[in-house]
């Protein structure tokens, strides 16, 4: 069993009370994605975890805080990430608990994020316009799955694979197989990036540091 330990992320800058959620929250959604991926992880439920990413017609926000949600549900309540101490000062400290491979993987992305941030703008802005224009983004992914043209597959595929590659996300293909769906592993990859550039926000701002793989 993998046992919980201590992950430090320093603090600095003005923190908001906004800030104090917004961090927390995100961290632990990016996390739970993370983690989600270690095919050595204990998980609590295989199938509960599998049927998330394939249950969820991803029309707007009720369904990423869903599917975050039980990704997090399935993490052993030991490797959820639990506050050890925090010291708000400059420069302060934030100490968790978790499951420090998982939480390495984030600070390795937000990394990542920070050292392609322009690219990454354009890339995710392109796909975006491009979803706008095929009328993708509000569609149900389980009531379409079925009923997408080729050039909308080809724009979708090629939009996740650019996504990916910019993102250091290297499960694309068992992502794929877990949804089942081209549109739904592209609106994922969409809702995992909005989350990997808000911690980059917070870390771009001087407002903390998180360590990355080289812990």
């Amino acid at each position: 069993m993998d046992q919980a330990q201590t992950y430090s992320i320093k603090l600095d800058g003005d923190w908001s009370l906004k800030d104090f959620y917004e961090f927390p929250h995100t961290f632990a959604q990016v996390y739970a994605f993370h983690y989600a991926f270690r095919s050595d992880a204990e998980v609590r439920d295989h199938d509960r975890l599998a049927h998330a990413f394939a249950s969820y017609p991803w029309r707007g926000g009720y369904s990423a805080v869903n599917f975050y949600n039980v990704l997090a549900n399935q993490i052993p309540l030991q490797l959820r990430p639990q506050v050890k101490s925090v010291r708000y000062s400059s420069p302060g400290l934030l100490e968790l608990t978790l499951l420090v491979a998982a939480a390495a993987s984030v600070g390795k992305v937000v990394k990542i994020f920070i050292d392609a941030i322009e690219r990454l703008h354009e890339a995710y802005s392109t796909i975006y316009k491009g979803m706008q224009e095929r009328k993708l983004l509000r569609l149900s992914v389980q009531r379409q799955q079925m009923s997408f043209s080729r050039e909308q597959l080809q724009f979708v595929e090629e939009s996740s694979d650019r996504l990916a590659r910019l993102l250091g996300f290297g499960d694309l293909q068992e992502l794929n197989s877990l949804t089942g769906n081209p549109v739904a592993t592209l609106k994922i990859l969409m809702s995992y990036y909005r989350r990997v550039r808000t911690l980059a926000e917070f870390q771009t701002g001087g407002k903390l540091s998180l360590p990355g793989d080289e812990r």
